[in-house]
């Protein structure tokens, strides 16, 4: 295999991918029939792509995945500059195309911390509360690589969910609220909603559920102020139940 053949294949592909009509089917023809006389595959042309010479294979490529091997190359190569090593992780951190194995493969060339502390002012700003940058950054650095592979969308987004779940946790932690079984559990189930806006986890000695120190104090002003009309309210269901049955 000579750089001569390598560089005019990966002509020729380029020629197959900007082409149309008939001109893409002649690029086609050629590139096919130099791959095979010179005992090349797509992948020599392109490390994104797979060793083989089906020409269907460029129809499937994508580019952010070349970007990838692009970057995974050039660290042990040192192909790139480290400005453009850095411009081509910023792109590939916003792509939403990338399978779960690319996924897998990009997280670890990203520093995922200086990657919270630009994006945290925005995650705050979104949210309606700048105040919040810096917990975001600090819960951010709580997140576990597991947690951001199993999310949904680019690497940013993932990071970002991760980050603000563990935000959340950190700032409402679980919490156990104690009540009598019967009315008074059901009764506290239904205010930890109401209060929160997820369901509570029932638990023997009460509930469980996530909150921070105002909606503890909420939960339990409505507990002190409507815990005996509660009570009525369910003993008055009960008699007209009753009623209905002949």
């Amino acid at each position: 295999m000579t750089s001569e053949a390598t560089e005019k294949g990966r002509k020729l592909m380029a020629l197959y991918r900007r082409g149309v009509g008939g001109e893409r089917v002649n690029a086609g023809r050629l590139l096919l029939a130099h791959l095979r006389a010179h005992d090349l595959t797509l992948f020599d042309l392109d490390g994104s792509l797979p060793v083989s010479q089906d020409l269907a294979e460029l129809d499937r490529w994508r580019e952010s995945a070349a970007l990838l091997a692009r970057v995974q190359s050039s660290g042990q190569s040192g192909a790139l500059s480290a400005e453009a090593r850095d411009e081509a992780l910023t792109r590939l951190v916003d792509a939403p195309d990338l399978t779960p194995p690319e996924l897998a493969r990009l997280l670890p060339l990203v520093d995922l911390e200086t990657l919270i502390d630009v994006r945290a002012d925005g995650w705050a700003y979104g949210a309606g509360d700048a105040a919040l940058a810096g917990g975001y950054r600090r819960a951010g650095r709580q997140v576990q690589p597991a947690e951001v592979l199993a999310g949904s969308g680019s690497l940013a987004d993932r990071l970002r969910e991760a980050t603000l779940r563990a935000h959340f946790r950190e700032t409402h932690p679980e919490r156990l609220i104690r009540a009598e079984p019967g009315v008074p559990q059901h009764f506290l189930l239904g205010v930890l909603e109401a209060v929160t806006g997820h369901p509570a986890t029932p638990d023997p000695q009460g509930a469980r559920a996530h909150l921070d120190a105002a909606q503890l104090a909420r939960v339990r002003a409505l507990l002190a102020n409507h815990g005996a009309q509660a009570e009525r309210v369910a003993l008055d269901a009960a008699q007209a139940f009753g009623r209905t049955l002949r």
